[in-house]
């Protein structure tokens, strides 16, 4: 079995960022189910009924993040020249905050390759994830999705 290095928390619109594993403080997730069709054909596609995810932050400047401040958005596409990864730029973190839209939790390796998918629950909404809530406070963010 692979061991997790890092979680990419992906976004409604398919962008995503890479959070390295000692920055999270919990995961949790209710009973997975898999997901088997001809689009998750390999085995490693699940969803939950409640993920809930503590990410840790250094200080406020880590959640200040402004997406129309970037002509690029978080890696919706192969050769993104700018980082989608905590590490090289921690004020991504902000992106949580800003829309609630968390769609799932890829599972990466040290070469940051997924080899696990989790996908959350998701309301009616297109664009909005109804069953998400967030709050960040005291270096900590907290993410709860439940139905």
């Amino acid at each position: 079995m692979k061991s997790v290095n890092f979680l990419e928390i992906v976004f409604e619109n398919c962008e995503g960022i890479i959070i390295p594993i000692d920055r999270i403080v919990e995961f949790k997730y209710g009973e997975l189910t898999s997901l088997e069709d001809e689009l998750f054909s390999d085995g490693n596609y699940y969803s939950t009924s409640h993920l809930t995810l503590k990410i840790s932050y250094h200080d406020e400047s880590e959640l200040n993040y402004n997406d129309m401040d970037y002509e690029e958005p978080l890696g919706m596409y192969v050769g993104n020249p700018l980082s989608k990864n905590v590490e090289d730029r921690p004020n991504i973190l902000g992106r949580l905050l800003n829309h609630h839209d968390v769609v799932g939790v890829w599972l990466l390796d040290e070469s940051e390759e997924p080899f696990k998918t989790i996908y959350a629950p998701w309301g009616e909404d297109e664009y909005v994830n109804e069953y998400m809530s967030i709050k960040a406070e005291n270096g900590l963010i907290e993410i709860e999705i439940k139905e």
